[in-house]
């Protein structure tokens, strides 16, 4: 009796592993891919994935794994809005986004410091649909901390140190949307004007 049970476990397992082969995609090396579309609004973004721009946005094949999925375009005024996902492939079919919603708004609009020099750099996040203000909790950062420093000094302000001439972008996500705008920065190295 001890063998007739011996040998059903072992066909068990080896059904079971035949099972978990096929569902894997075979065996000889042989790897999955998932299919993955990508749309919203404006239609002309730019889809990257893993950093690596995209041809076909409605027809991206992963292979298995975790990636991330940049979307983004570039405003008349030079503000790159964006949005960022990370997804494990097979997970989901599709992602659908919208650059068009949100705004960002910052005082002052042109961002300018002198090197060496400090400024202090209010935003606001404007829900284009409704045209008001709404709730956001921004993360600051510089696209080249060579050129300039940013500080989060509340939700919605920093201060932004020039260090060298040139220019960078300041970073602001949206914590909540998970919207990303990259607002240009010009850093001055002339002296600044009198006060």
């Amino acid at each position: 009796m001890k063998r007739k049970t011996g040998v059903a476990v072992i066909g068990l397992v080896a059904l079971f592993a035949l099972s978990l082969l096929a569902c894997s995609g075979g065996g000889g090396g042989g790897t999955s891919t998932f299919s993955l579309a990508v749309t919203g609004t404006p239609s002309s973004a730019r889809v990257y994935l893993n950093g690596q721009l995209v041809e076909n946005p409605q027809r991206i094949t992963l292979p298995p794994g975790t990636h991330t999925i940049r979307v983004e375009t570039t405003l008349s005024n030079g503000q790159v809005v964006a949005q960022q996902f990370t997804i494990v492939a097979g997970a989901v079919g599709s992602i659908q986004y919208d650059l068009s919603r949100y705004q960002i708004e910052t005082n002052p609009a042109t961002i300018e410091v002198w090197a060496g020099e400090a400024i202090t750099v209010a935003a606001s996040l404007r829900d284009v649909h409704t045209n008001a203000i709404v709730s956001a909790d921004f993360i600051w950062s510089v696209r080249d901390t060579t050129k300039a420093t940013v500080q989060k000094l509340t939700s919605n302000s920093a201060r932004l140190t020039g260090v060298s001439r040139g220019a960078t972008r300041l970073v602001i996500t949206d914590a909540r949307t998970g919207v990303t705008f990259e607002v240009p920065v010009s850093v001055l190295d002339f002296p600044p004007p009198p006060n």
